[in-house]
Order: C-alpha cells, then sequence, then structure tokens
C-alpha cells in the first residue's frame, strides 16, 4: 500500500472513531456527569440502601432540606413510577439505537457507582405527578415498590432508555436513581448531612 493509500485508510478510521465517539458523548454525555457538585454524594447499590436512608428521611422529616426542582412529595412518587414500571412495563421505550447508546451510560454508572441525571426529567409518557400530595402516601409509595421489587420473581420489562437489564442491574437503576435525588437533599441537624 503506498502513502496516500495508506493515508486514506487511516483518515477513515480516524474518522469513524471519531465520529462514533461524537454520536456518544452527545447522545450519552449529559448523563455521564457524575454526581452533583452540591449535595450529599451518596451512593447505593441496594434497594436496603434506599429504605435505610428513607427511614432516615422519616425520622427527620422536620430538618430536610431540599434542592432539587421538584418536591419531596413529587421526587418520592416519581421514584416510585419508575421501580414500579420496571415490574409492570413503561409507557414508552425509546428506540433500539437510542437504548444502545443510552446502554453505554448505564454501563459507565456501573463502573463508577452511582449516576447523575436530569432532576426534572418524567418518566417518559408516565402521568404527571401532582407538585403536592400527602408526603405519607409518597414515602408508602415508593416503600410499596421498594417491597415489590426485591420480591419480584417474574421477568422484568426494559428501562426506556437503558433496555434490558438483570434484576442485578435494576437494582443497581433504581439505586443509583434514587441515590442521586436523595443526594440533592440534606438535613439542618449537622450530625445528619
Amino acid at each position: 500500500m503506498n502513502n496516500e493509500a495508506l493515508n486514506t485508510v487511516m483518515s477513515r478510521k480516524s474518522f469513524l472513531k471519531l465520529t462514533a465517539g461524537v454520536a456518544v458523548a452527545g447522545a450519552v454525555g449529559p448523563t455521564l456527569t457524575g454526581c452533583a457538585a452540591s449535595g450529599r454524594q451518596l451512593k447505593f447499590s441496594t434497594i436496603a440502601d434506599v429504605l435505610a436512608e428513607m427511614d432516615l428521611m422519616e425520622a427527620n422529616i422536620d430538618t430536610l432540606v431540599m434542592d432539587q426542582p421538584w418536591s419531596l412529595y413529587k421526587a418520592l412518587t416519581h421514584m416510585a413510577q419508575s421501580m414500579e414500571y420496571s415490574m409492570t412495563g413503561y409507557p414508552k421505550l425509546d428506540s433500539p439505537l437510542v437504548q444502545s447508546i443510552k446502554k453505554i451510560g448505564f454501563v459507565t454508572f456501573k463502573s463508577q457507582g452511582y449516576m447523575s441525571h436530569n432532576l426534572a426529567a418524567p418518566v417518559p409518557d408516565a402521568p404527571e405527578i401532582a407538585d403536592e400530595g400527602p408526603i405519607e402516601d409518597a414515602f408508602l409509595r415508593l416503600r410499596n415498590a421498594c417491597g415489590d421489587f426485591q420480591n419480584y420473581t417474574g421477568a422484568l420489562h426494559p428501562h426506556f432508555s437503558y433496555g434490558t437489564l438483570s434484576y442485578e442491574d435494576w437494582e443497581l437503576a433504581h439505586s443509583f436513581h434514587c441515590a442521586n435525588h436523595f443526594s440533592n437533599l440534606t438535613y439542618m441537624n449537622a450530625s445528619l448531612r
């Protein structure tokens, strides 16, 4: 192969690598930012971690300070809704191409042990959640969703963005999701921060 042909082949390879990298970064990049700069930067890996944090929250509800776009009621209900959909099916799924790209994001979340996402992004095509409601109901709904998930033995449905996940990966996805929301609330009691 002459030098001109070699340069052309290398240029094509470089171009393909570059465009593939840009496509993945453009599709996944905004979600791969790590934990938010503010907040507690919690890392959960099990539903038991979620339930333990909920115990702390309920015991200290009067000292809770929210630092996210949604009320505590709406955030808890959203987390429950997402967990429920893993067992019942999401109302809308991303295309297989988008899922394959966003699955790379999930793999990154797994390797770093946490996720970061838009805390005001609803589940696509899910019923709108009221901004306010009985906080006891929201805690109960998320607790029930956690318990249902822990005891679930059926086939889990695909994640709307990540596609098919194993039970273990679903538990990580739910745990990461809740930790990301819970990281952006703190307690006025300094020993709990």
